[in-house]
């Protein structure tokens, strides 16, 4: 249970600390090499195997609620490679649900070497997959962006939302997709009002910059108001729309620091408020990518604007976590696992931020959760996990208040796997934790203690209006930081 309300303490004398510590910790070994193939990487100790596997799926986090029929989720399926079998990989997907037909669930995945065309088309190409059987079963992956992105390299970041508008051609929402065309011109939006079939022309929204990283996509309910986040390196901006994402105000920068900011999640609210899950990192080298030092795990408030994308812009830091573990997969980034966060909001306006941290450098992280009535008042941290190093946290509302799911990966078994619980009481208690990738074969890199790798540093979480929660993530072999995995995707409650 939640201690005293209050807002999170300080961090001042966090960060210097930390800061300092990471320092003298920041010796450990880099990752190799990048190459094309190696043998699959050994990333955890085995030892705990199947009988630490049995006894985790059993545990219940402290002060958590009883577990709701043991969490009944369909099996773990595999997305596939419906462009280039032989070549293809998959990671980094999302998912969405139109909200008013919990039968249609859309797809977002970053298909590695998936080609739209021959000659000069985006290498790496973001693919569609539509369910209109509530996710019984898929049609093929389609392209988002052929024509018009025959000069673009490679498209990466994939985001998606679905506005509850009513469009004749399908008597379903419309579309909203964003993603990374190159750096530049980086962050594009594509509309479909069709259900996917076609897809608008991009719009661009990079205002004359020429680097646009890691966009997070968030709507109105109606479509009309449109919000980008992304990372422009040390300038973190925001960009808005309100005219249904046909043209962009200039991107505003929201920070005034010399941290590198990457969005991680974000969410509407009822009083027309957006909110930011966002990690701040800093470089121990001072040179910038080279982000093996510690991390702030922050929320930004942008107020609603006709003029400005981000009115009032105000962070709420929920503390400075150690640097993080590192990744010894052959061209692996040493951020990769750094602490991030994800907020969710229900109808009423309750929010959920749940969120990794570690006070040790190099050490796992835990996974928190901190609630709020008004965004700006936050329990203190309520334990979700502490079970292995938790890594990118998802999460998403449900159709009751109070209602929120959460979705996250973590080690504890000596393998990686991805984990889900929810709470009915607005966060104050969760479930026990079910086990997502339930599969202990079917791929060369599962096992009966999970999978290899995380292919990907987030995945997707979508809950549709009757309770359905949709859930898509990365598995990998680990012989390389993009190769070779596919997505797996199960839809359960």
């Amino acid at each position: 249970m939640p201690e005293e309300a209050g807002k999170p303490e300080d961090v001042t004398a966090m960060r210097a600390r930390i800061w300092g510590l990471s320092k003298r910790a920041a010796n450990y070994p880099r990752a190799p090499t990048p190459a094309v193939r190696c043998d699959p990487c050994k990333l955890r100790a085995r030892a705990l195997a199947l009988a630490a596997l049995t006894a985790s799926l059993a545990i219940v986090p402290l002060g958590a609620a009883p577990a709701w029929g043991g969490g009944r989720f369909d099996d773990e399926r595999p997305a596939g490679y419906d462009i280039n079998p032989k070549h293809q990989s998959n990671w980094e997907p999302t998912v969405a649900v139109d909200p008013n037909h919990p039968s249609r669930v859309y797809q977002l995945i970053t298909g590695i070497n998936a080609h739209a065309c021959k000659g000069s088309c985006p290498g790496t190409s973001v693919l569609f997959r539509r369910s209109t059987d509530g996710g019984a079963t898929f049609g093929p992956e389609t392209f988002v962006c052929v024509v018009a992105c025959k000069t673009i390299g490679w498209q990466f970041d994939p985001q998606i939302r679905v506005a509850n508008d009513t469009n004749a051609a399908c008597s379903c929402g419309t579309i909203y997709v964003a993603f990374m065309d190159q750096y530049d011109p980086g962050v594009q939006l594509f509309t479909s009002r069709d259900g996917g079939d076609t897809w608008s022309a991009p719009v661009t929204m990079n205002g004359g910059l020429t680097y646009m990283d890691k966009p997070i996509l968030v709507i109105s309910p109606s479509g009309r108001d449109v919000y980008v986040v992304f990372n422009h390196k040390f300038d973190n901006m925001v960009v808005a729309s309100h005219d249904y994402g046909q043209s962009f105000l200039p991107p505003q920068k929201v920070n005034d620091d010399h941290l590198w900011w990457y969005a991680n999640g974000g969410a509407y609210a009822p009083n027309g408020n957006v909110y930011f899950a966002l990690d701040g990192e800093r470089s121990l080298s001072g040179h910038g990518h080279d982000f093996a030092g510690p991390v702030e795990v922050a929320l930004l408030r942008c107020s609603p604007s006709t003029t400005r994308p981000c009115a009032n812009p105000t962070l709420t830091s929920f503390g400075v976590a150690a640097a993080p573990p590192p990744c010894p997969v052959p061209g692996c980034y040493p951020d990769y696992f750094a602490a991030t966060g994800s907020i969710a909001i229900d109808a009423t306006g309750h929010l959920v931020f749940a969120y990794t941290f570690s006070e040790e450098p190099n050490g796992p992280k835990r996974l928190y959760v901190r609630t709020s009535d008004d965004g700006a008042s936050w329990t203190t941290k309520i334990l979700v996990n502490a079970l292995g190093d938790s890594s990118v946290p998802q999460i998403d509302s449900g159709p009751a208040p109070g209602d929120f799911r959460l979705a996250w990966q973590d080690d504890r078994t000596g393998s990686f796997n991805t984990w889900y619980s929810q709470t009915a009481d607005g966060g104050g208690t969760w479930g026990s934790h079910v086990r997502l990738s339930n599969l202990g074969s079917g791929a060369p890199y599962k096992s009966p203690e999970g999978y290899t790798f995380t292919d990907g540093d987030y995945f997707g979480i979508a809950v549709s209006s009757t309770g359905i929660a949709h859930v898509i993530w990365g598995e990998a072999d680990g012989s390389s930081l993009y190769c070779c995995g596919d997505v797996w995707y199960t839809k359960g409650s």
